[in-house]
């Protein structure tokens, strides 16, 4: 389950892991701006600091995995990883294949990105994990909609639907929904259809599209509000770390700036460069330092906005104070573009005819 948003800044993570031409080959769709479209029919653009990419993750999984294994790596899928226990010599983890066969492959040194799920008896359930409200992410495919060279979001009672083009000229409309919302749609079209009959926006730009049923996609619980956990007992990654809100457009950046800011430091203990203490004290410290700010500031965007009436009032200081959103934008990424106009971007607020 993903927006399949790759913002400007992830290109650069992409160069310094040597990806990027692998992903540049899958032909992503380009995006040079947001578009934000309230309940209320108010419609904020915002230039984004460069130029975005719009790629499936069934295209960019696989990509990356074959050029994980044409780099040395070894690729065995199907395999479901079940508990992780420390041993004099690393790591060993407790595996089953497609058939339940059990297993186990030993290693020095572990990278974990198991996306929401922690594993097994890493995190303990807490309290205050049960209090906080959480969330279903769907997503479906589209082909046949016109749309123009930019990421939309749309928000409506009950959550935000996010548009966005991608490779072969297919779209994917990915949301995320209070669980009570999914319970009274049940299924995710009926989800994308109410969302529509909430948005008139997002109804509009679905006109003529047709949904591809073999790339529906529902998870849940998403919870944004977990605390990060960056190590636990070793570097975890992306949302493995902390669930970044979708909101920020940003998530998928991050989770590869993690992977950049881990490989010098893994490779350096592989090396007996570096204790693993060492280890965890920098990179705790520089994902601290490069994540906390965007995701504090994520979380409290996709509060504000997912009440109602209050993302027509936010909508409505931006033009009153251009410049706000255009900052807001900036506070939200992980870290800037390099080569980028630092300039504020133009920021425009319109009012759409409802009628």
């Amino acid at each position: 389950m993903c927006g399949e948003f790759l913002s400007p800044e992830s290109q650069a993570s992409l160069r310094a892991l040597g990806l990027y031409d692998t992903v540049a080959a899958l032909k992503p769709a380009t995006m040079t701006q947001a578009h934000l479209f309230s309940r209320r029919g108010l419609r904020l653009q915002v230039k984004l600091p460069g130029v975005a990419w719009g790629v499936s993750r069934f295209a960019l999984d696989a990509a990356l995995a074959l050029a994980a294994a044409r780099a040395g790596a070894q690729v065995r899928e199907g395999i479901t990883a079940t508990t992780v226990q420390s041993i004099t010599a690393g790591y060993e983890v407790a595996i089953r294949d497609g058939r339940g066969e059990p297993a186990s492959v030993r290693g020095r040194a572990i990278a974990a990105a198991c996306g929401r799920h922690p594993l097994p008896g890493l995190r303990p359930h807490t309290p205050e994990a049960h209090s906080r409200p959480t969330h279903v992410g769907v997503k479906c495919h589209y082909e046949g909609l016109v749309l123009p060279p930019e990421v939309r979001l749309y928000l409506f009672d009950g959550g935000y639907a996010g548009l966005c083009p991608i490779e072969d000229g297919r779209a994917n409309v990915a949301l995320l929904v209070t669980q009570a919302a999914f319970a009274r749609a049940g299924s995710v079209r009926a989800m994308i259809d109410m969302a529509a009959t909430l948005n008139p926006a997002l109804s509009r730009d679905l006109i003529g599209g047709r949904a591809l049923p073999e790339s529906e996609v529902a998870v849940a619980p998403v919870d944004t509000g977990r605390p990060a956990t960056p190590w636990d007992r070793f570097a975890r990654l992306g949302d493995g770390a902390v669930m970044i809100p979708p909101l920020c457009g940003d998530g998928m950046a991050m989770a590869l700036r993690a992977a950049e800011l881990c490989d010098r430091l893994a490779h350096e203990f592989l090396r007996g460069e570096r204790s693993l203490a060492s280890w965890e004290a920098n990179y705790r410290a520089s994902w601290h330092r490069e994540f906390d700010r965007p995701i504090r500031l994520g979380r409290a965007l996709q509060s504000l906005l997912g009440q109602p009436g209050l993302g027509d009032a936010l909508l409505g200081v931006g033009v009153l104070l251009p410049p706000l959103s255009a900052r807001l934008v900036r506070a939200t990424r992980a870290a800037p573009v390099a080569g980028v106009d630092s300039n504020d971007p133009p920021v425009i607020l319109q009012i759409e005819d409802r009628r």
